[in-house]
């Protein structure tokens, strides 16, 4: 690699930061000043960033942002440059393929929304299994404002979170909620006492972590595709996913450690 590659590369790895919590988690943090906006070299980083967590074995993932943004969104910039159907599928497709792939981690991935969190931010966090969000936290999708709809799953998921009456109140108005409002829609699980939610974001991540993987990851495919289908169906998807687990022997370290009054051991 040419002297001028790698320092583009660099550039690039340090606008999203990977680093380990303890054994079993990974803390991905986006660093890209001033407000995490979806700059061409950011979604770059943020794409490696998710093929390394493809192939890893961590048990959950937080992703987090600094200061005081989450991640405010598009960059206007970029926008500027979509003027055609072409640019414009190749930049919706590329975003909503990135958001689709976060989803689909077989780990649980939790937000702590540490503040703003609009647009795309918002979109990713909708992406994750669980939100955490600060008390100072500012969440929405303002699309319509700039001539434009959440395309990076926000109309999607946002309404399955919060129920379609009230997301189309969020994307109607483009008005952001704090976190208070937030947490009382359904849009986060939960609001950290400390402006940074962090904390509170590992320690559930930590709860995780001392449970079996492969059943928490049987129970995200259940609840995650079940969304899609009838009651019968998501039954039998349960059903079997229940059948599946049986042979990897985790039931049988769950009972003995119960019965030894002792924490279980499970293989990642």
């Amino acid at each position: 690699m040419a002297d001028t590659d790698r320092a583009d590369a660099d550039m690039t790895e340090q606008l999203v930061e990977i680093s380990s919590h303890g054994e079993h988690v990974t803390l991905l943090r986006m660093q890209s000043p001033p407000v995490n906006a979806w700059t061409d070299p950011f979604v770059e980083a943020m794409e490696s960033a998710v093929s390394e967590l493809e192939a890893s074995t961590t048990r959950v993932v937080v992703i987090t942002g600094t200061g005081k943004h989450f991640s405010a969104g598009g960059d206007f910039h970029r926008f500027q440059k979509i003027t055609d159907e072409a640019t414009a599928r190749e930049f919706v497709e590329r975003v909503q393929g990135l958001m689709d792939r976060v989803a689909a981690l077989r780990m649980p991935v939790i937000a702590a929304v540490n503040g703003t969190a609009l647009g795309g931010g918002c979109e990713l966090a909708l992406a994750c299994d669980i939100r955490v969000a600060g008390p100072r936290a500012k969440m929405g999708q303002p699309e319509v404002r700039w001539g434009i709809l959440a395309g990076a799953g926000g109309t999607q998921r946002l309404s399955r979170l919060v129920g379609p009456g009230m997301s189309k109140l969020m994307q109607y108005t483009a008005q952001p909620v704090d976190a208070a409002e937030a947490l009382r829609i359904g849009l986060v699980e939960a609001v950290s006492e400390d402006d940074d939610p962090l904390g509170l974001a590992l320690e559930i991540a930590d709860q995780i972590t001392v449970n079996s993987p492969r059943a928490i990851r049987s129970v995200k495919q259940c609840v995650d595709r079940g969304l899609d289908v009838d009651l019968p169906a998501g039954l039998k998807l349960e059903r079997e996913l229940w059948i599946d687990l049986i042979p990897d022997g985790d039931l049988t370290e769950g009972a003995a450690a119960f019965f030894d009054k002792r924490d279980p051991v499970y293989p990642d």
